[in-house]
Protein backbone atom coordinates (compact mmCIF):
# COMPACT_ATOMS: atom_id res chain seq x y z
CA UNK A 1 0.00 0.00 0.00
CA UNK A 2 1.08 3.61 -0.46
CA UNK A 3 2.36 5.04 2.81
CA UNK A 4 -0.44 7.60 3.09
CA UNK A 5 -3.21 5.00 2.68
CA UNK A 6 -4.50 6.63 -0.49
CA UNK A 7 -4.31 5.20 -4.03
CA UNK A 8 -5.29 6.24 -7.53
CA UNK A 9 -5.84 2.60 -8.43
CA UNK A 10 -4.97 -1.00 -7.71
CA UNK A 11 -2.92 -3.60 -9.59
CA UNK A 12 -3.22 -7.39 -9.38
CA UNK A 13 0.00 -9.28 -10.15
CA UNK A 14 -0.26 -12.71 -11.78
CA UNK A 15 3.06 -14.54 -11.48
CA UNK A 16 4.28 -17.33 -13.73
CA UNK A 17 3.95 -20.93 -12.55
CA UNK A 18 6.55 -23.64 -12.05
CA UNK A 19 10.21 -22.66 -11.72
CA UNK A 20 9.57 -19.50 -13.72
CA UNK A 21 7.46 -18.23 -10.83
CA UNK A 22 10.33 -18.82 -8.39
CA UNK A 23 12.69 -16.89 -10.67
CA UNK A 24 10.25 -13.98 -11.06
CA UNK A 25 9.19 -13.62 -7.42
CA UNK A 26 11.83 -11.03 -6.50
CA UNK A 27 10.98 -9.01 -9.62
CA UNK A 28 7.30 -8.92 -8.68
CA UNK A 29 8.18 -7.91 -5.12
CA UNK A 30 10.20 -4.97 -6.45
CA UNK A 31 7.38 -4.13 -8.87
CA UNK A 32 4.87 -4.04 -6.00
CA UNK A 33 7.14 -1.72 -4.00
CA UNK A 34 7.62 0.65 -6.95
CA UNK A 35 3.90 0.78 -7.68
CA UNK A 36 3.16 1.57 -4.03
CA UNK A 37 5.68 4.43 -4.23
CA UNK A 38 3.77 5.64 -7.30
CA UNK A 39 0.55 5.76 -5.28
CA UNK A 40 -0.91 2.46 -6.49
CA UNK A 41 -2.13 -0.34 -4.22
CA UNK A 42 -0.75 -3.70 -5.38
CA UNK A 43 -1.71 -7.30 -4.65
CA UNK A 44 0.52 -10.36 -5.08
CA UNK A 45 -1.27 -13.67 -4.60
CA UNK A 46 -0.76 -17.41 -4.98
CA UNK A 47 -2.99 -19.42 -7.31
CA UNK A 48 -4.98 -22.28 -5.82
CA UNK A 49 -2.65 -25.18 -5.03
CA UNK A 50 0.49 -23.03 -5.30
CA UNK A 51 2.55 -21.07 -2.79
CA UNK A 52 0.77 -20.55 0.52
CA UNK A 53 -2.71 -21.13 -0.90
CA UNK A 54 -4.70 -24.26 -0.14
CA UNK A 55 -4.87 -27.12 -2.65
CA UNK A 56 -2.35 -29.22 -4.56
CA UNK A 57 -1.28 -30.31 -8.04
CA UNK A 58 -3.54 -33.34 -7.74
CA UNK A 59 -6.77 -31.42 -7.21
CA UNK A 60 -9.25 -31.33 -10.12
CA UNK A 61 -10.03 -28.29 -12.28
CA UNK A 62 -6.65 -26.62 -11.83
CA UNK A 63 -6.92 -24.19 -14.75
CA UNK A 64 -10.44 -23.20 -13.78
CA UNK A 65 -9.31 -22.64 -10.18
CA UNK A 66 -6.32 -20.51 -11.25
CA UNK A 67 -8.51 -18.29 -13.43
CA UNK A 68 -11.11 -18.03 -10.66
CA UNK A 69 -8.31 -16.93 -8.33
CA UNK A 70 -7.61 -13.98 -10.64
CA UNK A 71 -11.27 -12.99 -10.56
CA UNK A 72 -11.25 -13.19 -6.75
CA UNK A 73 -8.04 -11.13 -6.54
CA UNK A 74 -9.62 -8.39 -8.66
CA UNK A 75 -12.77 -8.46 -6.53
CA UNK A 76 -10.59 -8.17 -3.42
CA UNK A 77 -8.78 -5.01 -4.56
CA UNK A 78 -12.09 -3.46 -5.64
CA UNK A 79 -13.35 -3.90 -2.07
CA UNK A 80 -10.46 -1.77 -0.82
CA UNK A 81 -12.06 1.28 -2.42
CA UNK A 82 -9.50 1.64 -5.20
CA UNK A 83 -11.16 3.65 -8.00
CA UNK A 84 -9.43 1.86 -10.90
CA UNK A 85 -7.94 -1.58 -11.46
CA UNK A 86 -5.23 -3.02 -13.70
CA UNK A 87 -3.71 -6.49 -14.05
CA UNK A 88 -0.12 -7.55 -14.81
CA UNK A 89 0.70 -11.13 -15.84
CA UNK A 90 3.94 -12.79 -16.90
CA UNK A 91 4.40 -15.96 -18.98
CA UNK A 92 1.61 -18.44 -18.13
CA UNK A 93 0.28 -15.91 -15.63
CA UNK A 94 -0.22 -13.49 -18.53
CA UNK A 95 -2.13 -16.06 -20.54
CA UNK A 96 -4.36 -16.92 -17.57
CA UNK A 97 -4.97 -13.21 -16.90
CA UNK A 98 -6.02 -12.68 -20.51
CA UNK A 99 -8.47 -15.61 -20.28
CA UNK A 100 -9.91 -14.20 -17.04
CA UNK A 101 -10.38 -10.76 -18.66
CA UNK A 102 -12.03 -12.34 -21.70
CA UNK A 103 -14.51 -14.15 -19.44
CA UNK A 104 -15.24 -10.95 -17.52
CA UNK A 105 -15.65 -8.92 -20.73
CA UNK A 106 -18.17 -11.41 -22.05
CA UNK A 107 -20.18 -11.18 -18.83
CA UNK A 108 -20.00 -7.38 -18.54
CA UNK A 109 -20.20 -6.52 -22.23
CA UNK A 110 -17.37 -4.03 -21.62
CA UNK A 111 -13.72 -3.87 -20.63
CA UNK A 112 -13.45 -5.30 -17.09
CA UNK A 113 -10.33 -3.35 -16.06
CA UNK A 114 -8.60 -0.12 -16.99
CA UNK A 115 -5.27 -1.73 -17.87
CA UNK A 116 -3.77 -5.12 -18.70
CA UNK A 117 -0.04 -5.84 -19.11
CA UNK A 118 0.89 -9.12 -20.79
CA UNK A 119 4.59 -9.50 -19.97
CA UNK A 120 6.33 -12.09 -22.16
CA UNK A 121 3.04 -14.01 -22.46
CA UNK A 122 2.69 -17.63 -23.54
CA UNK A 123 0.77 -17.60 -26.82
CA UNK A 124 -0.86 -20.96 -26.10
CA UNK A 125 -1.07 -23.59 -23.41
CA UNK A 126 0.22 -26.19 -25.82
CA UNK A 127 3.39 -24.21 -26.58
CA UNK A 128 3.97 -23.66 -22.87
CA UNK A 129 3.66 -27.37 -22.06
CA UNK A 130 5.99 -28.26 -24.91
CA UNK A 131 8.64 -25.95 -23.45
CA UNK A 132 8.11 -27.34 -19.94
CA UNK A 133 8.57 -30.92 -21.18
CA UNK A 134 11.85 -29.92 -22.81
CA UNK A 135 13.02 -28.07 -19.71
CA UNK A 136 12.28 -31.03 -17.47
CA UNK A 137 14.08 -33.46 -19.78
CA UNK A 138 17.10 -31.15 -20.09
CA UNK A 139 17.49 -30.07 -16.47
CA UNK A 140 16.36 -33.17 -14.59
CA UNK A 141 15.75 -36.36 -16.52
CA UNK A 142 13.90 -37.62 -19.57
CA UNK A 143 11.15 -39.59 -17.90
CA UNK A 144 7.93 -39.09 -19.82
CA UNK A 145 4.78 -39.83 -17.86
CA UNK A 146 2.52 -42.45 -19.38
CA UNK A 147 -0.67 -41.15 -17.79
CA UNK A 148 -0.93 -38.00 -19.88
CA UNK A 149 0.48 -35.69 -17.20
CA UNK A 150 3.42 -33.33 -17.72
CA UNK A 151 6.07 -32.80 -15.07
CA UNK A 152 7.90 -29.50 -15.04
CA UNK A 153 10.53 -28.44 -12.49
CA UNK A 154 8.62 -28.04 -9.24
CA UNK A 155 5.11 -28.87 -10.46
CA UNK A 156 3.11 -31.66 -12.11
CA UNK A 157 0.33 -30.84 -14.55
CA UNK A 158 -2.22 -33.65 -14.44
CA UNK A 159 -3.80 -35.14 -17.54
CA UNK A 160 -6.88 -33.00 -16.93
CA UNK A 161 -4.78 -29.86 -16.52
CA UNK A 162 -2.84 -30.63 -19.70
CA UNK A 163 -6.09 -31.06 -21.61
CA UNK A 164 -7.43 -27.74 -20.29
CA UNK A 165 -4.23 -25.83 -21.13
CA UNK A 166 -4.14 -27.38 -24.61
CA UNK A 167 -7.36 -25.56 -25.50
CA UNK A 168 -6.12 -22.04 -24.65
CA UNK A 169 -4.77 -19.73 -27.35
CA UNK A 170 -4.37 -15.98 -27.01
CA UNK A 171 -5.54 -15.45 -30.60
CA UNK A 172 -8.88 -17.11 -29.91
CA UNK A 173 -9.83 -14.87 -26.99
CA UNK A 174 -12.75 -12.55 -27.58
CA UNK A 175 -13.95 -9.29 -26.09
CA UNK A 176 -12.27 -6.08 -25.00
CA UNK A 177 -9.82 -7.33 -22.39
CA UNK A 178 -9.03 -3.89 -20.98
CA UNK A 179 -9.39 -0.21 -21.80
CA UNK A 180 -5.62 -0.17 -22.41
CA UNK A 181 -3.53 -3.20 -23.28
CA UNK A 182 0.27 -3.44 -23.24
CA UNK A 183 2.06 -6.46 -24.69
CA UNK A 184 5.78 -6.88 -23.95
CA UNK A 185 7.45 -9.50 -26.11
CA UNK A 186 11.04 -10.68 -26.35
CA UNK A 187 12.98 -8.75 -28.94
CA UNK A 188 14.57 -11.77 -30.60
CA UNK A 189 11.92 -14.40 -29.87
CA UNK A 190 10.89 -16.40 -32.94
CA UNK A 191 8.61 -19.06 -31.45
CA UNK A 192 5.04 -17.75 -31.36
CA UNK A 193 6.00 -14.28 -32.55
CA UNK A 194 3.52 -14.14 -35.42
CA UNK A 195 0.67 -15.37 -33.24
CA UNK A 196 1.46 -12.69 -30.68
CA UNK A 197 1.64 -10.00 -33.36
CA UNK A 198 -1.76 -11.06 -34.73
CA UNK A 199 -3.23 -10.99 -31.22
CA UNK A 200 -1.86 -7.50 -30.54
CA UNK A 201 -3.00 -6.12 -33.91
CA UNK A 202 -6.55 -7.41 -33.42
CA UNK A 203 -7.12 -5.65 -30.06
CA UNK A 204 -5.37 -3.18 -30.79
CA UNK A 205 -2.58 -3.22 -28.21
CA UNK A 206 0.50 -1.20 -27.46
CA UNK A 207 3.57 -3.37 -28.06
CA UNK A 208 7.00 -3.11 -26.49
CA UNK A 209 9.97 -5.31 -25.67
CA UNK A 210 10.39 -7.45 -22.57
CA UNK A 211 14.09 -6.84 -22.05
CA UNK A 212 16.01 -9.12 -19.71
CA UNK A 213 13.64 -12.10 -19.78
CA UNK A 214 16.40 -14.53 -20.68
CA UNK A 215 18.25 -13.58 -17.49
CA UNK A 216 15.06 -13.69 -15.43
CA UNK A 217 13.09 -16.85 -16.20
CA UNK A 218 15.45 -18.89 -18.39
CA UNK A 219 18.01 -19.39 -15.62
CA UNK A 220 18.21 -21.07 -12.23
CA UNK A 221 16.48 -19.10 -9.44
CA UNK A 222 19.75 -18.06 -7.77
CA UNK A 223 20.94 -16.52 -11.05
CA UNK A 224 17.75 -14.58 -11.86
CA UNK A 225 18.28 -10.85 -12.42
CA UNK A 226 15.59 -8.22 -11.95
CA UNK A 227 14.94 -6.64 -15.41
CA UNK A 228 15.11 -2.99 -14.36
CA UNK A 229 14.39 -1.59 -17.83
CA UNK A 230 11.18 -3.58 -18.21
CA UNK A 231 10.17 -2.69 -14.65
CA UNK A 232 10.44 1.00 -15.49
CA UNK A 233 8.31 0.49 -18.60
CA UNK A 234 5.58 -1.33 -16.67
CA UNK A 235 5.49 1.12 -13.75
CA UNK A 236 5.40 4.17 -16.04
CA UNK A 237 2.63 2.68 -18.20
CA UNK A 238 0.51 1.71 -15.19
CA UNK A 239 0.96 5.13 -13.56
CA UNK A 240 -0.37 6.73 -16.77
CA UNK A 241 -3.22 4.23 -17.06
CA UNK A 242 -4.34 4.63 -13.45
CA UNK A 243 -3.74 8.39 -13.21
CA UNK A 244 -6.39 10.29 -11.31
CA UNK A 245 -7.38 11.48 -7.87
CA UNK A 246 -6.13 9.27 -5.05
CA UNK A 247 -8.76 7.90 -2.72
CA UNK A 248 -8.52 6.39 0.74
CA UNK A 249 -8.19 2.61 0.57
CA UNK A 250 -8.68 0.08 3.31
CA UNK A 251 -7.38 -3.48 3.10
CA UNK A 252 -9.55 -6.04 4.92
CA UNK A 253 -7.37 -8.26 7.09
CA UNK A 254 -7.93 -11.45 8.97
CA UNK A 255 -5.69 -13.01 11.57
CA UNK A 256 -5.87 -16.62 10.48
CA UNK A 257 -7.05 -19.02 7.80
CA UNK A 258 -8.27 -22.60 8.03
CA UNK A 259 -6.23 -24.71 5.60
CA UNK A 260 -7.56 -28.16 6.49
CA UNK A 261 -9.01 -30.39 9.19
CA UNK A 262 -7.73 -33.33 11.20
CA UNK A 263 -9.83 -35.47 13.56
CA UNK A 264 -12.51 -32.80 13.67
CA UNK A 265 -10.07 -30.02 14.54
CA UNK A 266 -9.34 -27.17 12.11
CA UNK A 267 -5.78 -26.74 10.88
CA UNK A 268 -5.03 -23.04 11.16
CA UNK A 269 -2.32 -20.82 9.71
CA UNK A 270 -1.35 -17.35 10.91
CA UNK A 271 1.12 -14.81 9.56
CA UNK A 272 3.73 -13.81 12.14
CA UNK A 273 6.22 -10.97 12.43
CA UNK A 274 9.30 -12.62 13.91
CA UNK A 275 11.85 -10.93 16.11
CA UNK A 276 12.90 -7.28 16.27
CA UNK A 277 13.38 -7.04 12.49
CA UNK A 278 9.93 -8.32 11.59
CA UNK A 279 11.01 -11.41 9.68
CA UNK A 280 8.16 -13.05 7.79
CA UNK A 281 6.71 -16.32 9.05
CA UNK A 282 3.61 -18.50 8.83
CA UNK A 283 2.76 -20.87 11.68
CA UNK A 284 0.60 -23.94 11.14
CA UNK A 285 -1.07 -25.66 14.09
CA UNK A 286 -4.21 -27.39 15.26
CA UNK A 287 -6.86 -25.10 16.68
CA UNK A 288 -7.32 -24.02 19.37
CA UNK A 289 -3.65 -23.08 19.56
CA UNK A 290 -1.71 -24.27 22.58
CA UNK A 291 -0.02 -21.87 24.96
CA UNK A 292 3.76 -22.08 24.76
CA UNK A 293 4.00 -23.41 28.32
CA UNK A 294 1.70 -26.31 27.35
CA UNK A 295 3.81 -27.42 24.40
CA UNK A 296 6.12 -30.25 25.35
CA UNK A 297 7.00 -31.28 21.79
CA UNK A 298 9.24 -28.99 19.71
CA UNK A 299 8.15 -26.65 16.93
CA UNK A 300 9.40 -27.51 13.46
CA UNK A 301 11.07 -24.46 11.86
CA UNK A 302 11.54 -24.54 8.07
CA UNK A 303 14.35 -22.32 6.73
CA UNK A 304 15.02 -20.96 3.23
CA UNK A 305 16.63 -23.25 0.69
CA UNK A 306 18.95 -21.02 -1.30
CA UNK A 307 16.82 -18.20 -2.70
CA UNK A 308 13.55 -20.16 -2.47
CA UNK A 309 11.11 -18.36 -0.21
CA UNK A 310 9.32 -19.73 2.87
CA UNK A 311 7.19 -22.09 0.75
CA UNK A 312 10.32 -24.18 0.18
CA UNK A 313 11.62 -25.99 -2.88
CA UNK A 314 8.67 -26.90 -5.09
CA UNK A 315 6.38 -25.84 -2.19
CA UNK A 316 7.68 -28.69 -0.05
CA UNK A 317 7.72 -26.70 3.21
CA UNK A 318 4.00 -25.94 2.83
CA UNK A 319 3.21 -29.61 2.28
CA UNK A 320 5.34 -30.80 5.21
CA UNK A 321 4.22 -28.05 7.60
CA UNK A 322 0.56 -28.91 7.07
CA UNK A 323 1.20 -32.66 7.14
CA UNK A 324 3.13 -32.45 10.40
CA UNK A 325 0.76 -29.97 12.05
CA UNK A 326 -2.14 -32.27 11.22
CA UNK A 327 -0.36 -34.96 13.26
CA UNK A 328 0.18 -32.58 16.17
CA UNK A 329 3.56 -30.97 15.44
CA UNK A 330 3.36 -27.18 15.38
CA UNK A 331 5.26 -25.92 12.32
CA UNK A 332 6.69 -22.57 11.26
CA UNK A 333 7.99 -21.70 7.82
CA UNK A 334 9.86 -18.42 7.54
CA UNK A 335 12.14 -16.16 5.51
CA UNK A 336 15.59 -15.10 6.68
CA UNK A 337 16.48 -11.42 6.24
CA UNK A 338 16.93 -10.44 2.60
CA UNK A 339 15.05 -13.51 1.35
CA UNK A 340 11.42 -14.01 0.33
CA UNK A 341 9.12 -11.58 2.13
CA UNK A 342 11.51 -10.64 4.95
CA UNK A 343 13.21 -7.24 4.83
CA UNK A 344 16.94 -6.98 4.34
CA UNK A 345 18.99 -5.31 7.02
CA UNK A 346 20.63 -1.99 6.33
CA UNK A 347 23.34 -2.53 3.73
CA UNK A 348 22.54 -6.24 3.34
CA UNK A 349 22.26 -7.56 -0.24
CA UNK A 350 19.10 -9.54 -1.01
CA UNK A 351 18.98 -13.17 -2.11
CA UNK A 352 22.32 -14.25 -0.66
CA UNK A 353 22.77 -17.91 0.22
CA UNK A 354 25.13 -17.83 3.20
CA UNK A 355 24.96 -14.33 4.73
CA UNK A 356 26.36 -13.89 8.26
CA UNK A 357 23.10 -12.14 9.19
CA UNK A 358 21.32 -15.50 8.91
CA UNK A 359 23.05 -16.71 12.08
CA UNK A 360 21.31 -14.05 14.16
CA UNK A 361 18.07 -14.52 12.22
CA UNK A 362 17.84 -18.16 13.28
CA UNK A 363 18.14 -17.16 16.94
CA UNK A 364 15.40 -14.53 16.54
CA UNK A 365 13.13 -17.02 14.79
CA UNK A 366 13.63 -19.70 17.44
CA UNK A 367 12.87 -17.19 20.20
CA UNK A 368 9.67 -16.16 18.43
CA UNK A 369 8.67 -19.76 17.71
CA UNK A 370 9.19 -20.94 21.29
CA UNK A 371 9.53 -17.91 23.60
CA UNK A 372 9.76 -19.89 26.84
CA UNK A 373 12.29 -22.38 25.49
CA UNK A 374 13.99 -21.22 22.22
CA UNK A 375 15.93 -24.49 22.07
CA UNK A 376 12.65 -26.42 21.80
CA UNK A 377 12.74 -26.43 17.99
CA UNK A 378 13.59 -28.82 15.19
CA UNK A 379 15.36 -26.85 12.45
CA UNK A 380 14.63 -28.07 8.92
CA UNK A 381 16.47 -26.98 5.80
CA UNK A 382 17.70 -27.94 2.35
CA UNK A 383 21.02 -26.85 0.82
CA UNK A 384 22.00 -23.57 2.54
CA UNK A 385 18.97 -24.01 4.80
CA UNK A 386 20.46 -27.29 5.97
CA UNK A 387 23.65 -25.46 6.88
CA UNK A 388 21.78 -22.72 8.74
CA UNK A 389 19.81 -25.40 10.58
CA UNK A 390 23.10 -26.94 11.74
CA UNK A 391 24.52 -23.57 12.78
CA UNK A 392 21.31 -22.73 14.62
CA UNK A 393 21.23 -26.07 16.41
CA UNK A 394 24.80 -25.61 17.61
CA UNK A 395 24.05 -22.11 18.90
CA UNK A 396 20.77 -23.11 20.55
CA UNK A 397 21.35 -26.70 21.59
CA UNK A 398 18.18 -27.41 19.60
CA UNK A 399 16.04 -30.51 20.00
CA UNK A 400 16.83 -31.62 16.48
CA UNK A 401 18.05 -30.95 12.96
CA UNK A 402 16.61 -32.24 9.71
CA UNK A 403 19.05 -31.50 6.89
CA UNK A 404 18.20 -32.34 3.28
CA UNK A 405 21.14 -32.19 0.88
CA UNK A 406 22.85 -29.76 3.30
CA UNK A 407 25.72 -27.73 1.87
CA UNK A 408 28.33 -26.74 4.43
CA UNK A 409 30.10 -23.80 2.77
CA UNK A 410 33.78 -23.58 2.05
CA UNK A 411 33.37 -19.89 1.23
CA UNK A 412 30.69 -17.94 3.16
CA UNK A 413 29.78 -14.53 1.78
CA UNK A 414 32.11 -12.59 4.09
CA UNK A 415 35.07 -14.32 2.39
CA UNK A 416 34.15 -12.59 -0.90
CA UNK A 417 35.26 -9.20 0.40
CA UNK A 418 37.93 -8.58 -2.20
CA UNK A 419 40.67 -8.47 0.44
CA UNK A 420 43.61 -10.84 0.23
CA UNK A 421 43.04 -14.40 1.34
CA UNK A 422 45.43 -13.87 4.27
CA UNK A 423 43.38 -10.98 5.72
CA UNK A 424 39.89 -12.33 5.01
CA UNK A 425 38.28 -13.53 8.22
CA UNK A 426 35.33 -15.83 8.69
CA UNK A 427 32.55 -14.57 10.96
CA UNK A 428 33.39 -15.63 14.50
CA UNK A 429 29.80 -16.78 15.10
CA UNK A 430 30.15 -19.58 12.57
CA UNK A 431 30.73 -22.95 14.18
CA UNK A 432 29.87 -25.18 11.25
CA UNK A 433 31.58 -23.71 8.21
CA UNK A 434 34.05 -25.96 6.41
CA UNK A 435 36.10 -22.94 5.33
CA UNK A 436 39.38 -23.60 3.58
CA UNK A 437 42.57 -22.32 5.11
CA UNK A 438 43.85 -18.96 3.89
CA UNK A 439 46.75 -20.40 1.90
CA UNK A 440 44.32 -22.66 0.00
CA UNK A 441 42.07 -19.69 -0.79
CA UNK A 442 45.14 -17.87 -2.11
CA UNK A 443 45.76 -20.56 -4.73
CA UNK A 444 44.71 -19.70 -8.32
CA UNK A 445 41.28 -21.14 -9.18
CA UNK A 446 40.92 -22.68 -5.72
CA UNK A 447 37.13 -22.65 -6.21
CA UNK A 448 37.61 -25.46 -8.71
CA UNK A 449 39.18 -27.65 -6.03
CA UNK A 450 35.85 -29.30 -5.27
CA UNK A 451 35.61 -30.71 -8.80
CA UNK A 452 38.99 -32.40 -8.39
CA UNK A 453 38.19 -33.72 -4.92
CA UNK A 454 35.09 -35.53 -6.16
CA UNK A 455 37.32 -37.91 -8.11
CA UNK A 456 39.84 -38.56 -5.36
CA UNK A 457 39.82 -41.78 -3.32
CA UNK A 458 38.84 -41.64 0.35
CA UNK A 459 42.39 -41.92 1.76
CA UNK A 460 43.44 -38.85 -0.24
CA UNK A 461 40.35 -36.95 0.88
CA UNK A 462 41.13 -37.80 4.49
CA UNK A 463 44.52 -36.09 4.12
CA UNK A 464 43.08 -33.08 2.24
CA UNK A 465 40.46 -32.60 4.97
CA UNK A 466 43.16 -32.25 7.58
CA UNK A 467 45.61 -30.16 5.58
CA UNK A 468 43.41 -27.78 3.57
CA UNK A 469 40.17 -27.32 5.52
CA UNK A 470 39.54 -25.67 8.88
CA UNK A 471 37.22 -28.54 9.76
CA UNK A 472 35.71 -31.17 7.41
CA UNK A 473 31.90 -31.44 7.22
CA UNK A 474 31.97 -34.76 9.08
CA UNK A 475 33.49 -33.02 12.08
CA UNK A 476 30.62 -30.50 11.99
CA UNK A 477 28.07 -33.31 12.20
CA UNK A 478 30.09 -34.74 15.06
CA UNK A 479 29.65 -31.46 16.96
CA UNK A 480 25.87 -31.86 16.70
CA UNK A 481 25.94 -35.39 18.03
CA UNK A 482 28.30 -34.43 20.85
CA UNK A 483 25.87 -31.63 21.80
CA UNK A 484 23.05 -34.18 22.06
CA UNK A 485 21.16 -32.81 19.02
CA UNK A 486 19.10 -35.48 17.26
CA UNK A 487 20.20 -35.22 13.61
CA UNK A 488 18.56 -36.55 10.44
CA UNK A 489 20.41 -36.15 7.14
CA UNK A 490 18.90 -37.11 3.78
CA UNK A 491 21.04 -36.64 0.71
CA UNK A 492 21.83 -37.73 -2.81
CA UNK A 493 25.02 -39.60 -3.60
CA UNK A 494 27.02 -36.51 -4.60
CA UNK A 495 25.93 -34.54 -1.54
CA UNK A 496 26.65 -37.52 0.70
CA UNK A 497 30.21 -37.70 -0.59
CA UNK A 498 30.68 -33.98 0.05
CA UNK A 499 29.69 -34.61 3.68
CA UNK A 500 31.49 -37.85 4.36
CA UNK A 501 34.25 -38.23 1.75
CA UNK A 502 37.32 -39.63 3.49
CA UNK A 503 35.46 -39.84 6.82
CA UNK A 504 33.85 -43.29 6.71
CA UNK A 505 35.05 -44.24 10.20
CA UNK A 506 33.63 -41.03 11.67
CA UNK A 507 30.30 -41.61 9.95
CA UNK A 508 29.96 -45.14 11.31
CA UNK A 509 30.88 -43.98 14.81
CA UNK A 510 28.27 -41.23 14.78
CA UNK A 511 25.55 -43.52 13.44
CA UNK A 512 26.22 -45.92 16.32
CA UNK A 513 25.49 -43.10 18.76
CA UNK A 514 21.76 -43.36 18.03
CA UNK A 515 21.51 -39.60 17.51
CA UNK A 516 22.30 -39.61 13.78
CA UNK A 517 20.12 -41.04 11.04
CA UNK A 518 21.68 -40.93 7.60
CA UNK A 519 19.72 -41.75 4.43
CA UNK A 520 21.29 -41.72 0.96
CA UNK A 521 18.86 -41.64 -1.98
CA UNK A 522 20.57 -42.28 -5.32
CA UNK A 523 19.24 -40.23 -8.22
CA UNK A 524 17.44 -37.45 -6.36
CA UNK A 525 18.01 -33.93 -7.65
CA UNK A 526 19.54 -31.40 -5.29
CA UNK A 527 16.62 -28.93 -5.15
CA UNK A 528 13.85 -31.59 -5.05
CA UNK A 529 12.28 -30.16 -8.18
CA UNK A 530 11.52 -33.72 -9.27
CA UNK A 531 8.32 -35.19 -7.84
CA UNK A 532 9.62 -38.67 -7.05
CA UNK A 533 12.55 -37.09 -5.16
CA UNK A 534 10.16 -34.93 -3.13
CA UNK A 535 7.95 -37.90 -2.32
CA UNK A 536 10.87 -40.06 -1.16
CA UNK A 537 12.31 -37.34 1.04
CA UNK A 538 8.93 -36.31 2.48
CA UNK A 539 8.13 -39.86 3.58
CA UNK A 540 11.51 -40.35 5.26
CA UNK A 541 11.63 -37.06 7.17
CA UNK A 542 7.97 -37.33 8.17
CA UNK A 543 8.34 -40.84 9.55
CA UNK A 544 11.53 -39.91 11.38
CA UNK A 545 10.39 -36.55 12.77
CA UNK A 546 6.89 -37.50 13.85
CA UNK A 547 8.13 -40.77 15.29
CA UNK A 548 10.64 -38.94 17.44
CA UNK A 549 8.68 -35.90 18.61
CA UNK A 550 4.95 -36.13 18.10
CA UNK A 551 3.79 -38.63 20.73
CA UNK A 552 3.63 -36.27 23.71
CA UNK A 553 2.13 -33.50 21.59
CA UNK A 554 -0.61 -35.82 20.30
CA UNK A 555 -1.58 -36.60 23.90
CA UNK A 556 -1.88 -32.86 24.59
CA UNK A 557 -3.88 -32.12 21.42
CA UNK A 558 -6.39 -34.73 22.45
Amino acid sequence: MPDDGRASGAVVLCLPLSIEGVCARRTFTVLADQLAEAGILTLRFDYDGTGDSVGSDDDPSRVEAWIQGIHEAIAFVRRTGAPQVAVVGMRLGAMLAAVAMSEAAEELGAAPVQGLVLWDPCVSGRAYLRAQRALHAFSLKDDDAHDGSVEAPGIVYSKETVAALDTIQLESLEGMLAERLLVLRREHEVQGRRALERFAAARPAEVGFAYGQEDLVDVKPDAAKVPLSSLTTVVTWLAETLAGDAMAVSVPRRDEAVVGHRAGRPLVERILSLGPRGLFGIVTESSPALADDDISGPTAVFLNAGTFDHTGPARQWVVLARRWAAEGMRSLRCDLSGLGDSPARSGQPVDQWFPPEALEDVLDIAAAASPAHPSNVVLVGLCSGGYHAIEGALMLGAAGVCGINPVIPHKPSELNSGRSARTEKIDVRRQASAARKWWVRALPAHDQLGVLLERMPDPVLWVVNRVAVEQPPARVIGKLVEAGVRTTLVSGERENRALWGGEGWTRRRLERSGLLRLEVLPGIDHELLQRDARDQVADIVTEDTLGAYVRTRTDIVG
